[in-house]
């Protein structure tokens, strides 16, 4: 999934590096993205009582 990722932002700076006029794809794209990885981070650190981050 972090490769989905990973592809997601870089089909997004590929769009507007090469087709500024699909701006709001990219936007698009970016906004997913961030979305998946909060999906991701709050799938991983469900069962445990503090998130598995470094405090």
């Amino acid at each position: 999934m972090e490769f989905l990722n990973f592809l997601l932002i870089l089909w997004a700076a590929w769009l507007v590096w090469r087709r500024p006029e699909r701006e709001r794809l990219a936007f698009g794209l970016l906004v997913a993205s961030c979305l998946l990885m909060a999906l991701l981070f709050l799938v991983g650190t469900h069962g445990s009582l503090v998130p598995g981050v470094n405090l």
